[in-house]
């Protein structure tokens, strides 16, 4: 869910596609068990830097 002021639909839009490929990385990663948490600070940095950027 995303809660947000501005009609920038194109910049959510994008936010959300980027998001989805960080995901489906982690998902590809062997040593990722499916349907565990995701705790990787990395993919906590990228997902504030891409909301940062678009939103």
């Amino acid at each position: 869910m995303l809660l947000h002021d501005s009609r920038n639909e194109d910049g959510i839009k994008s936010f959300f596609q980027e998001v989805h490929e960080l995901y489906i990385k982690i998902l590809q990663n062997p040593l990722y068990l499916p349907g565990s948490r995701i705790t990787s600070s990395h993919f906590d940095t990228k997902v504030r830097a891409l909301a940062r950027k678009y939103l």
